[in-house]
C-alpha cells in the first residue's frame, strides 16, 4: 500500500483540524507535515495520498526502514551518509528523524564488493537484504565506493543492491542486482559484477528521451507487511542510464523482482510515453524488450490555455494492485495551447491517473492548481481524445477519482473526523477536475447559527464526535490572482444539508455543473449565442437525490450586477441559451439548487471564462 498516514494527517492539519482528531491517531508518530526539507537542502513534498514530489533535476536512492518509512537520499549525498557526516534517519520523509536504531557491535562476516561496468569501483553503493523464506530483513546500507560489510546470521539471503556513477550530475547512472547468498560459519565474499550488467528500459518504435524514472527492486518473504523484506528504489528526474545484472538461481520462496515506471517524450514534444513493467524472479529475460505503439493505449491530448498562453508540467500515476506507486512519473513541460500523442502501457491491471500542475512559487505547500483526469485500465490498441483546461471554471465537489481524501465533503471514519474541501475553481467538462491546493480563503462550518470550525485556507476538518445530527451550513470563499490564468478570480459557495452521524459518510451536497459551447482556450466569441447545459451534480457515492429547484444568473461586469437566465429544466438537467455581448471581457456565473430533501447550494465564480 502507499504510505498514506502522514499524508492524511497533513490534509487534516492543513484543514484546521482540531488537535483531538490528530491525537486520536495512535499510529501517527510525528507532527503532520506536507513537506520535508532534507539535510542536504532539497525539499520533498508529501501529497495528501502519500505520494512524494521530488525536486526536478535530481537523482535519489530510496529505501525503507523496518516500519516501512521511506528514506530518500540524494545520490550525490550517499557518500556523506556512508562516512557518517549525515545520519540516515535525517532522510526519513514519513517520520522525520526516526526509524533507525543504532546497530549492535557485531563482527561483519559478509563482504559485498561492487564493480562498475568497466571493473572500476562505483562512486556509491547501496545494499538491502532479507532472509529467504522469512520477513527478516535489513538495510539500506550506504557506502562510499564499492565495498559494504554486513553481519548476518547463518542462512540463505537475497541481497538487493544498487551502484551509482556520476552522482554529481542530474542523470546519475545505476546498476541494480538481486542475488542469493548462503551464510555459514565462515566469512563470505560476494561480488556484484557490473561487467555482466545489461541495459534496463524499453525498446520503443520512436525516439524518445527520459523525463523521469522510478525503478523499484525488491525481495519480499511470504506474508510480508510494509517495511519487511529487502527494497531499494532509484527515482530520478530526468534519470540516467539504467543497467541490471541478470539474476540466477533465486529461491522461489520469496516474491522477488522489479517494477519499472518511466516517462519519455520526443525532442519536439509531439508525442510521449508513460510505461510500466513488472519483472518477476529477479532480473530475468530481456530487460529492454521491444514495445510497439500498436500494443499500447493511445490518447490524443489537446492542451488548451486558460485565457493566456503558458505551460504546465504533465504527470501520470500507474497504479497496480500489487505494486502501487509512490510517485507520479513526469512526461515534461507542455506548452499551452498545444497537442501531442501519448502512449500508455495497456492492460495488466495497471490503472492510470493523469494530472498536470501549473508553475507556482514557494515550493510544496504554496497555492497551486492541479488538473486531474482519470482513465483507469486501458486496452491495447485503444484510441481516445482527452481535452485539458476545459473552461468554464466553477465550484466543484467531484474529487475526480482521488481516493485520499475519499470525498470532498465526507465523514472520514478512518480519521474519526469530518472533512470539507470543495474545489473552488474547477472544471466539469470532459471528465476533468481542477483542484486548487493550499488556497487562501475562508471556510466556515456552522449549526443553528453557531460556528463549529473555521479556517483561513480552503479545507476544514474537525472531530466527528463534536458534531451532532442536524442541519449544517458550510460556507467557503476564495479570491486569487493566479499567474497562470486570468480566470477564476473569486469563487464563493454555501451549502445547507442534513447531517446524520450514522448515515452515508459521503455527505448529501451538490453543485450545478455546466458546460458552455464555443469556449476555446478559456474564451468564447462575443456577439454569439451559447448553448448551455446544466446538471444537478452530487458527490460520487452519495445517496441519490432529485433536483427540486435550480436557477442560473450571469454577470458581465465581474459581479457588480447580475441578470437571470431562463432555463428549461427536466429533473436533474437543464438547458439554456446565453447571448454574449461584444463589449464584455468576461462572463461570471451564479447558481442555486435544492433537492427534494431540502438540501441547498448557492455558488458563484467571477470570470468563469473570457469573452474575446
Amino acid at each position: 500500500m502507499r504510505r498514506r498516514l502522514i499524508g492524511a494527517v497533513a490534509v487534516l492539519a492543513g484543514a484546521g483540524l482540531a488537535p483531538g482528531v490528530a491525537g486520536a491517531q495512535a499510529e501517527a508518530p510525528v507532527e503532520a507535515a506536507d513537506e520535508v526539507v532534507l539535510p542536504t537542502g532539497e525539499t520533498v513534498g508529501i501529497a495528501a495520498d502519500g505520494t512524494l514530489a521530488l525536486p526536478e533535476g535530481g537523482a535519489f536512492s530510496v529505501g525503507k526502514d523496518a516500519d516501512g518509512d521511506r528514506v530518500v537520499v540524494p545520490v550525490d549525498a550517499v557518500d556523506e551518509v556512508a562516512s557518517g557526516e549525515y545520519d540516515l534517519e535525517e532522510f526519513n520523509v514519513d517520520s522525520p528523524g526516526s526509524g533507525f536504531e543504532a546497530a549492535a557491535e557485531v563482527e561483519p562476516n559478509v563482504t559485498v564488493t561492487g564493480e562498475w561496468l568497466d571493473g572500476s569501483a562505483p562512486d556509491t553503493f547501496a545494499v538491502s537484504w532479507v532472509r529467504v523464506g522469512s520477513t527478516e530483513g535489513g538495510g539500506p546500507e550506504f557506502v562510499e565506493g564499492g565495498t559494504a560489510e554486513l553481519a548476518l546470521e547463518p542462512g540463505r539471503y537475497h541481497l538487493v543492491t544498487m551502484m551509482y556513477k556520476g552522482p554529481e550530475e542530474n542523470d546519475s547512472d545505476v546498476v541494480s542486482s538481486v542475488q542469493e547468498i548462503r551464510v555459514g560459519e565462515n566469512p563470505v565474499e560476494v561480488l556484484v559484477d557490473g561487467a555482466k550488467a545489461v541495459p534496463v528500459g524499453f525498446d520503443l518504435d520512436r525516439e524518445a528521451e527520459t523525463e523521469s524514472v522510478m525503478l523499484d527492486v525488491f525481495s519480499y518473504g511470504p506474508g510480508h507487511e510494509e517495511g519487511d523484506g529487502a527494497w531499494l528504489g532509484f527515482w530520478a528526474l530526468p534519470g540516467g542510464d539504467m543497467y541490471a545484472i541478470p539474476s540466477v538461481r533465486l529461491s522461489a520462496a520469496n516474491d522477488v523482482g522489479y517494477v519499472l515506471r518511466e516517462g519519455l517524450t520526443s525532442t519536439d514534444d509531439a508525442y510521449g510515453y508513460n510505461l510500466f513493467r513488472h519483472g518477476s524472479g529477479g532480473f530475468r529475460g530481456d530487460l529492454t524488450p521491444p514495445v510497439e505503439d500498436e500494443d499500447l493505449a493511445r490518447i490524443e491530448a489537446h492542451y488548451q490555455a486558460l485565457g493566456t498562453k503558458g505551460s504546465f508540467t504533465r504527470q501520470d500515476l500507474s497504479e497496480h494492485p500489487d505494486y502501487p506507486a509512490s510517485m507520479y512519473i513526469s512526461t515534461g513541460e507542455v506548452a499551452l495551447p498545444s497537442s501531442r500523442t501519448e502512449f500508455y502501457t495497456a492492460g495488466g491491471d495497471v490503472a492510470w491517473e493523469h494530472r498536470a500542475y501549473f508553475p507556482y512559487e514557494g515550493g510544496p505547500g504554496s497555492a497551486w492548481d492541479l488538473v486531474h483526469h482519470r482513465s483507469g485500465v486501458l486496452d491495447a490498441g485503444s484510441v481516445q481524445d482527452m481535452s485539458w483546461n476545459n473552461a468554464p471554471l466553477s465550484v466543484g465537489i467531484d474529487n475526480n477519482g482521488q481516493d485520499w481524501p475519499p470525498a470532498t465533503f465526507v465523514r472520514w471514519d478512518a480519521m474519526e473526523g469530518l472533512y470539507f474541501g470543495p474545489w473552488m475553481f474547477s472544471s466539469s467538462t470532459g471528465g476533468e477536475g481542477i483542484q486548487s491546493e493550499y488556497l487562501p480563503g475562508k471556510i466556515t462550518l456552522s449549526q443553528n447559527g453557531e460556528v463549529l470550525a473555521e479556517n483561513s485556507e480552503i479545507g476544514l476538518g474537525l472531530e466527528a464526535a463534536a458534531v451532532p445530527a442536524g442541519e449544517l451550513t458550510l460556507a467557503a470563499s476564495a479570491d486569487r490572482n493566479a499567474s497562470w490564468t486570468p480566470l477564476g478570480t473569486r469563487s464563493a459557495a454555501e451549502w445547507t444539508f442534513d447531517y446524520d452521524p450514522q448515515g452515508n459518510p459521503v455527505l448529501p451536497v451538490s453543485v450545478v455543473e455546466f458546460a458552455a459551447s464555443g469556449v476555446v482556450n478559456g474564451s468564447a466569441q462575443g456577439g454569439t449565442v451559447q448553448e448551455i447545459a446544466l446538471e444537478f451534480a452530487q458527490q460520487p457515492g452519495a445517496d441519490q437525490q432529485v433536483c427540486a429547484a435550480m436557477t442560473f444568473e450571469v454577470s458581465f461586469d465581474d459581479g457588480a450586477t447580475w441578470a437571470p437566465v431562463a432555463i428549461d429544466r427536466d429533473g436533474n438537467t437543464a438547458t439554456a441559451q446565453l447571448a454574449l455581448p461584444e463589449d464584455a471581457a468576461y462572463a461570471s456565473v451564479r447558481f442555486t439548487a435544492a433537492d427534494e430533501n431540502g438540501n441547498t447550494v448557492t455558488h458563484e465564480t467571477i470570470r468563469s471564462y473570457g469573452i474575446a
